[in-house]
């Protein structure tokens, strides 16, 4: 019983930082936060271009904390919209159940630590 406990809270959390870096991308593409170049402003500009810093730190917490992306992202990569965002939910999907294992697995730890203090006690 306490391990799905544990699952079901590591799961929803995998599923509040999917859904958040889901959002978080699709917003950033339509409203371009980081005031990113077009390609034609990026090949007339006389120097290269870099990204900023703190989107460079986005997308490593993305990939860190989603691994999913990374296998969806490859594959939607010259698809359209819907597809993207039907590969985004399938990473969402997919993220959860990575959280719910490593949710089960952390409960399994925990409970052996409460079996051997509790032995070690009486």
């Amino acid at each position: 019983m306490e391990l799905t406990k544990w699952g079901r809270k590591f799961a929803f959390a995998g599923f509040l930082i999917s859904v958040l870096f889901l959002f978080f991308w699709i917003l950033d593409d339509k409203f371009n936060f980081f005031h990113l170049p077009t390609s034609e402003e990026a090949i007339r500009a006389p120097y290269n271009y870099s990204q900023s810093v703190s989107r460079a730190v986005l997308q490593k917490l993305t990939v860190l904390l989603c691994p999913p992306v990374i296998v969806t992202s490859f594959v939607g990569m010259d698809l359209g919209k819907t597809a993207n965002l039907i590969l985004g939910g399938i990473a969402v999907a997919s993220n959860t159940v990575l959280y719910f294992a490593v949710g089960m697995l952390f409960g399994s730890l925990w409970n052996g630590v409460k079996r051997s203090k509790s032995a070690s006690q009486v």
